[in-house]
């Protein structure tokens, strides 16, 4: 018989908020995190806003000599992992860690970081750059970051399938629950691709949006008159877990999760 699986927990980070009721309030009061871009000089972008993070510091969170071995992507991650963690009551200490799994999504991982060495690398030389330049970049850092924060034993992998990747990561954590292979997951997704490369990329594969007199109006993927998509950093952080063990521990239920479903589009 399989498993039934519950919401227990949230955490997000956005260009609107970084708190969940804070950001559900913002929504509903029709404002919006899109705006010009802060965090990359835009003059000779054709694409001239975006929903980035600005003046980001998750130092509440993470310690400062920490984060700065962290990519932005694995900060988004980790912040949003740990309000979800706390909302949820859990307490990793009293579980069976090996019970315990982390499946996140990430299309890109650590953009900025491979701009940043590269940069070194072409103009200092090979020396110069980093000894943390590949656990900066790789997809699983995220993933891996939160399995070592709260000493989760169990499933840890990271799904990239391009914009489909945070739903699919959420999917596999879903049936690791349903078949008995977890019972509880953190789940979710992180980007941060709002990098000078990043807006290039997919600004000239014509993939973004150009209306740069209307930022917060851009986004219309069901409008006759769209021109393409926004780009936009943060994460979302789901814990999952399977019913009877939320409700042994006296967990908040948000939701049940009754089924997952995925294809590909080729051709």
């Amino acid at each position: 018989m399989k498993r039934r699986v519950v919401v227990t927990g949230l955490g997000i980070v956005t260009s609107l908020s970084c708190q969940v009721d804070d950001l559900w309030e913002r929504v509903l009061a029709g404002q919006s995190g899109i705006h010009a871009l802060r965090i990359i000089d835009s003059t000779n972008f054709k694409v001239k806003f975006a929903g980035d993070i600005y003046d980001w510091d998750p130092s509440d969170y993470i310690d400062r000599k920490e984060h700065k071995r962290l990519d932005r992507f694995t900060q988004f991650a980790m912040v949003a992992g740990i309000e979800a963690v706390r909302d949820s009551g859990i307490d990793f200490s009293q579980e069976s860690t090996f019970r315990c799994g982390v499946v996140l999504g990430s299309g890109i991982g650590g953009l900025a970081e491979i701009e940043i060495q590269l940069e070194r690398l072409l103009t200092k030389g090979p020396d110069r750059v980093s000894p943390f330049t590949i656990p900066k970049l790789m997809l699983n850092a995220a993933g891996g970051q939160l399995s070592i924060e709260f000493g989760i034993r169990g499933p840890n992998y990271t799904v990239a399938t391009a914009c489909a990747s945070a739903t699919n990561a959420i999917g596999d954590a879903f049936k690791l629950i349903q078949h008995g292979d977890a019972d509880v997951m953190i789940t979710g997704g992180t980007e941060a691709a709002i990098t000078a490369m990043g807006v290039a990329g997919f600004q000239n594969m014509k993939a973004l949006s150009e209306r740069n007199d209307d930022p917060p109006r851009a986004s219309r993927p069901f409008d006759l008159d769209r021109d393409g998509f926004v780009l936009s950093e943060g994460a979302g952080i789901l814990i999952f877990e399977e019913l009877e063990h939320a409700k042994a521990r006296g967990a908040k239920i948000y939701a049940e999760v009754l089924g997952f479903g995925a294809s590909g589009d080729a051709g």
